[in-house]
């Protein structure tokens, strides 16, 4: 027991003097680029404000015995991603700093042992000049996020794809997906934006409409306000749903077992009224005249800790290795891993599940980058391997981070056509 409190209060000293030495490194760099005193009680000033902001509202939930995965997004996101940017500014700041602390020991050291001189006033000109650059590119990301919180988040964006079968049914020709994911209604706040978003998914006229999992963060109750909203999407044959791994409430602490199977029900309920068709580790045939295809949808199946509730083998149950199948997986790991190297070939699966992490640089034709491609090997738009297609959608909300900088959200529109 004295073990672990000693490593614990070991870690937090460790955690606090980096902290302190961040902070320092940045008021340095600010005292020695602005020689004006107003301009250093501006930083201080604004850096107490975005703190106490925070902690504030931490005390008030606190103290008023809310439940933090309730209130979140309402009331802490933005603040917590003020403090998230106004820290990763300040240790841009500090990273270049301490470079050149680094190399300045490394001169001063070769000048010591061969009897070399250096100018101080050199000394001095370069720390001047280092910190204008280290302030100037920590700057730079600022304006993108800012954006990303209060635009860049409603910034939906349609995608089209037409693919080719060859063995596509003849009456498919020219059949319309919209292919939608990742909600997470306890997100969204501007019904406004909603609203436009779910406007734009009725104007594709599609032929059926998929949504790949994640219609909330952890509560079914998170889409009672969104409800008559998303009611309103239409297609010609059909709306279908699967689950992603937020959809069971593991990610929140319940009091009661029986909680979360409640929550559970009224979730695949709510989905109902919704007019969405779940389907869950089952197929189900969508038919034209005489012919069809199969719609197969499968539970949450994700790579390392992530659920694995998808069952693909029981989800095939019925089909014949003849039918055109479309798979609705929500984590495209499950593809990579099992899917496409599965026995059955599946034309084409859809999924979400990594936001494009809501951050990247994408130029169509020149760049397409995100940090998430170091998790995931599939993380957004169209791939083909093995003469199998995976649509990875960006997402329509957001989690964690309350914007998008660089990867927008989206709706998919996908367009069969045979051969």
């Amino acid at each position: 027991m004295k073990a672990n409190l000693k490593n614990i209060a070991l870690r937090w000293t460790i955690l606090v003097i980096v902290f302190l030495l961040i902070e320092i490194y940045a008021f340095q760099a600010f005292k020695t680029v602005f020689k004006n005193k107003w301009i250093l009680k501006i930083y201080i000033v604004f850096n107490a404000l975005v703190i106490c902001n925070l902690l504030y509202r931490f005390l008030v939930i606190n103290n008023s015995s809310l439940n933090f995965s309730d209130v979140f997004y309402n009331y802490l996101s933005i603040p917590f991603a003020f403090v998230i940017t106004l820290f990763g500014f300040k240790l841009i700041i500090s990273s270049f700093l301490l470079f050149e602390d680094f190399t300045r020991v490394l001169i001063s050291s070769f000048n010591f042992l061969f009897s070399t001189t250096e100018s101080n006033n050199f000394l001095i000109g370069r720390r001047g000049f280092i910190s204008k650059i280290s302030i100037l590119f920590a700057a730079l990301p600022i304006p993108f996020v800012l954006h990303g919180i209060f635009r860049g988040r409603y910034n939906y964006r349609v995608v089209n794809y037409e693919l080719e079968f060859d063995d596509l049914p003849e009456e498919f020709d020219g059949y319309k997906l919209t292919h939608i994911s990742d909600i997470h209604s306890g997100s969204l706040q501007k019904k406004n934006k909603v609203e436009y978003a779910v406007d734009l998914i009725n104007k594709q006229n599609s032929d059926l409409v998929l949504f790949t999992g994640d219609f909330v963060n952890n509560k079914a109750n998170e889409l009672n306000e969104w409800k008559k909203i998303f009611s309103t999407i239409q297609s010609r044959d059909g709306k279908f749903s699967v689950l992603g791994n937020h959809d069971y409430g593991d990610y929140v602490s319940w009091n009661f077992e029986e909680d979360k199977k409640k929550n559970f029900s009224n979730l695949l309920k709510i989905q109902a009224e919704m007019g969405f068709k779940l389907l869950l580790n089952e197929n189900i045939k969508i038919s034209s005249k005489s012919q069809s295809i199969s719609l197969v949808g499968v539970e949450n199946w994700g790579k390392g800790g992530f659920k694995k509730k998808g069952d693909i083998d029981k989800a095939c149950q019925g089909l014949t290795e003849n039918d055109f199948k479309i798979v609705m997986s929500h984590d495209p790991s499950h593809w990579d891993k099992i899917l496409k190297k599965h026995n059955t070939r599946f034309h084409l699966t859809l999924s979400g599940h990594t936001h494009g992490m809501q951050f990247g640089i994408e130029i169509p034709g020149l760049i397409k980058w995100s940090p998430v491609k170091w998790a995931y090997k599939y993380w957004a738009g169209m791939y083909n391997e093995r003469s199998q297609y995976l649509n990875v959608n960006r997402g329509f909300g957001v989690l964690g981070f309350p914007g998008r900088v660089g990867v927008w959200p989206e709706i998919s529109v996908i367009t069969l056509k045979k051969v």
